[in-house]
């Protein structure tokens, strides 16, 4: 069996299986179940990059499917409003049209139809959004489907996303079998929260997804490696699951890696699980640590250098000291950081960043 086919480390790409998040995957069952216009038929997926949001996007849909749902997973965007109306169309013309047409009488949810869930030339013309959306619900119902919306990489400035927001607010006020699932990141989850047009989103339940545990990291390498037909070592399956800290794309490129550089039928080496850590930790600074970066301002940047001349924690008193600037200050930036998922406060007073590397990764970038 080759690496690639366990182990896919690209962003968007869907892993071989989702590993430690079951009580997610639960959860949104169980809110799927609920009544329309329930809080948790609207999640929102709170990670940083290499969290694995996108393919947690991809297992809900397939699970929605299989709840009786007509999905339309696409990516936050000018184009997404007709993104969402050509992928339920697409994914439920087939239930619509399997329909017996009534023997007699009008079916009211058929207007502006011309087959299927296709629209007629005046509706196409005549109706937005929100209506095009409410006749395919309404059509969609008469089959005993509902619609789930899957939205990933939230932009909240976007005119879109507020017509989304507000669209599905109100389907689901009037009780249609309407369900959404957002994902974003940290700093842009907080900026969806502070939008007025947005407020539906802070009754919504909101997941975040922090790092996998090591039990379940080094579970899931016994089976693949197990599966892979590359026997490995109970130390050396507990040193790999620990370099992955915890963080699924981070995970997805160790096994790669690993796979490559041991022989099938051949046990796991202590030398190939070195150079395969080593390969994993470069592709992951330079794919997530680094577009963790990109976006921070210079003051922010300088506020995290200061931090990371400690080693694992910061004392903010320090940090005060050493960047030469008001508490207020500190403050400023320790909301603005915590609010971009970069840092965390372990304790009263202290800071330390939410990557344990990041810190190491700063030190060198500052070379």
């Amino acid at each position: 069996m080759s690496s690639q086919s366990i182990f896919r480390p690209s962003f968007g790409n869907r892993p071989d299986r989702i590993v430690g998040r079951e009580s997610v995957m639960e959860d949104f069952a169980t809110g799927l179940s609920k009544q329309p216009g329930n809080r948790e038929r609207a999640r929102l997926l709170i990670g940083q990059r290499g969290m694995g949001k996108t393919a947690l996007l991809l297992e809900m849909a397939d699970l929605a499917r299989t709840s009786n749902f007509i999905t339309a997973r696409t990516t936050c965007g000018p184009s997404m409003l007709d993104n969402i109306l050509d992928l339920l169309q697409r994914h439920g013309g087939p239930v619509v049209a399997e329909k017996k047409p009534p023997v007699k009488g009008f079916n009211a949810g058929a207007l502006g139809f011309s087959f299927g869930l296709t629209f007629t030339d005046e509706a196409r013309a005549n109706y937005g959004f929100r209506v095009k959306l409410e006749m395919i619900c309404e059509r969609l119902a008469e089959a005993g489907k509902g619609v789930l919306l899957l939205i990933d990489e939230v932009r909240p400035e976007l005119p879109e996303m507020r017509l989304l927001a507000t669209t599905y607010q109100e389907l689901a006020g009037e009780g249609f079998n309407i369900a959404v699932v957002m994902a974003g990141l940290p700093a842009i989850i907080s900026e969806v929260l502070d939008e007025a047009t947005l407020t539906f989103l802070h009754r919504s339940t909101k997941v975040e997804l922090g790092p996998l545990s090591v039990q379940a990291v080094r579970a899931y390498y016994h089976s693949a490696f197990m599966r892979a037909h590359r026997p490995i070592d109970e130390s050396l399956l507990s040193k790999a699951a620990e370099a992955t800290q915890g963080f699924p794309y981070l995970l997805q490129l160790l096994g790669f890696y690993l796979l490559e550089y041991s022989p099938e039928g051949e046990p796991v080496s202590a030398e190939a699980l070195e150079s395969a850590i080593h390969a994993a930790l470069y592709d992951f600074d330079q794919d997530v640590l680094g577009a963790m970066l990109r976006p921070l301002s210079p003051a922010d940047r300088a506020f995290l250098e200061a931090m990371a001349q400690d080693d694992r924690v910061s004392h903010v008193a320090d940090l005060q000291d050493r960047l030469g600037v008001s508490q207020g200050h500190v403050q400023s930036y320790r909301r603005r950081l915590m609010d971009a998922g970069v840092i965390y406060s372990p304790a009263r007073g202290q800071l330390a960043f939410i990557v344990p590397r990041l810190g190491a990764y700063i030190s060198n970038e500052m070379l």
